[in-house]
């Protein structure tokens, strides 16, 4: 009980010797220590039934709440006597007549306790929320420390790479130091800056904690129930963490030295390079498309024409035909059938045993059309795919896709390592025998364009955009086609043109040659059969077809 300013040590109540009080029942109002909670308090009716909690949970003082002298808010002159806990507040006899008869009205001192019980709830909720923010500033810190790190490694990495390169490469070198401190700098401004975020945010709850604890330790009831609405209204507020996403210190991938960006010694002869085995004479005004079913079986494509034929020394023999509506590329499979895409997002397929015509397991969906294919040796299926209704310009996604024989997509080539698009519509693909992807990309409508080399993991190698001999803003680079000779060198040819490049398997320009020098007229098509030699279809008042040997 209170006493003046002090405080007098509270007795057990049923023994009323022992001072360490340690239990409280909630039912019989009746604080107790142990011994009389064990041997006493279980002795009375209904016992069992009883809350008895331990005194830290009920935060005993040892003086008691005075309530006498809290003044009604609504009428000045009368004192509370009850607490209304419908409306969530005191009031005096003149306002349970007025408005809160009927209400949930229980004691002040239950009104009390409904109360702390708040306000320890909303304190609970502030412990919870700073140890959440603290959690997140040591993970904001533990960014920062680990991406310090990184910065460190890449600043040697990069001054290791500055070693091995010399005057031009010095210049690229600190314009990649000067992107990463820019970076590093971006990235410490905004860790930084949600540390101090946080920081404050934790201050004010502290505050705001503290606050609570005086109302809690006040022991006057008029705080409790004045200031401590206000705070356990502050305290349901729902505090927000900023949680910003961190760009993280970019990787230094330390680049090759190629022939591609040095130069290199080549025999540039053609000389024996290109060697004639047979000439095929025909009807057809050109060739569109071939490909090699095996050593003397070919398809080939004259428009809306498809035909199989089947080669008998110098003369060919038609075995099968087919009349296709709009056929836009095609490609064999190791078991011999015919896959060809006449628009939409499924390749369709010539079965090489039934020769029926049906939609492949081929499907590029979610993307709308397709614009290439080719198939690799181990029966692979690359081709190339876009979205959107406009070709040019690319609106909509530019991609290479690589699906194994069931159809299933391994692999979607489509940005660089910038995150930049690669494709602008993807017209033509061929591969090496290192996993390199060759892909002939058209850039605009009148056949402008440029050769693509990628690597198996999708890094752009490198880049052709036409050889300075030929090529000038009024006779720009326009390749068709590209396929992989025997000898794993890649070959591309240009709309309308008998100029041949030959690439490495890295996309390096070898040689260069014109054709028309063997008499073979402008090529429109290629593919290579299992012998390793070529067969290229051209265009011409009669439609030719060469068998070459490429070495």
């Amino acid at each position: 009980m209170a006493c003046g300013s002090g405080q007098v040590p509270v007795s057990c109540n049923l023994c009323e010797e022992n001072p360490k009080i340690e239990w409280k029942c909630l039912n019989c109002d009746m604080l107790m220590c142990d011994k009389c909670k064990e041997k006493i308090h279980v002795k009375f009716k209904f016992a069992k039934d009883h809350k008895v909690v331990s005194i830290e949970e009920v935060g005993l003082h040892a003086e008691e709440v005075d309530f006498s002298s809290i003044s009604c808010q609504n009428h000045l002159k009368q004192n509370c006597f009850m607490f209304c806990k419908s409306c969530d507040c005191l009031v005096c006899p003149l306002c349970i007549s007025e408005t809160h008869n009927g209400h949930g009205l229980v004691a002040i001192k239950e009104g009390y306790e409904i109360h702390t019980n708040k306000l320890k709830t909303g304190q609970k909720n502030i412990r919870t929320k700073i140890d959440e923010l603290k959690k997140r500033k040591a993970e904001v810190k533990d960014i920062e420390s680990t991406e310090q790190s990184r910065l460190e490694n890449t600043l040697k990495k990069i001054e290791t790479q500055k070693n091995v390169l010399k005057n031009e490469v010095d210049k690229h070198i600190e314009n990649l130091k000067s992107e990463v401190m820019k970076r590093w700098e971006a990235l410490h401004l905004t860790t930084k800056k949600e540390e101090n975020e946080v920081t404050l945010l934790i201050g004010s709850l502290e505050s705001k904690n503290s606050e609570v604890d005086d109302v809690i330790q006040s022991n006057d009831g008029k705080r409790v129930f004045v200031d401590g609405l206000g705070l356990v209204q502050s305290m349901e507020e729902k505090i927000t963490p900023p949680g910003t996403k961190f760009d993280s210190i970019p990787m230094f991938l330390p680049g090759q030295i190629t022939p591609y960006n040095i130069g290199s010694l080549e025999n540039v002869s053609i000389k024996g390079e290109i060697e004639i085995i047979k000439q095929f004479d025909s009807e057809i005004s050109s060739v569109a498309f071939i490909a090699a079913c095996s050593e003397d079986t070919l398809w080939i494509n004259t428009g809306n024409t498809l035909q199989k034929i089947k080669i008998e020394w110098r003369i060919w023999k038609i075995i099968d035909q087919k009349e296709i509506d709009g056929l836009f590329s095609m490609a064999c499979t190791p078991s011999k059938d015919l896959l060809f895409d006449s628009g939409g997002c499924v390749l369709k397929q010539i079965s090489g045993q039934t020769s029926e015509v049906t939609d492949s397991i081929y499907d590029v969906k979610p993307f709308s059309f397709i614009s290439a294919v080719h198939v690799n040796p181990d029966g692979k299926v690359i081709v190339g795919a876009y979205s959107g209704k406009s070709v040019y310009p690319a609106v909509g996604r530019r991609v290479v896709v690589v699906m194994d024989k069931s159809g299933k997509h391994e692999k979607t080539y489509e940005y660089d390592r910038h995150g930049n698009p690669i494709f602008t519509c993807v017209r033509n693909i061929t591969t090496t025998k290192n996993g390199n992807i060759c892909v002939v990309d058209r850039l605009s409508e009148d056949d402008r364009g440029r050769v693509v080399i990628l690597s198996e993991d999708g890094d752009v190698i490198n880049t052709f955009s036409g050889h300075p001999e030929f090529n000038t803003d009024k006779n720009p680079f326009k390749p068709k086609c590209a396929f992989t000779t025997h000898s794993d060198n890649i070959v591309v040819s240009k709309f309308a043109s008998s100029i041949l490049y030959f690439f490495n398997s890295s996309g390096n320009l070898i040689r260069w040659c014109d054709i028309s020098k063997f008499r073979v007229s402008i090529p429109s098509a290629f593919c290579v059969a299992d012998s390793g030699h070529t067969f290229i279809g051209c265009t011409g008042s009669k439609g030719k077809i060469y068998e070459v040997k490429i070495s």
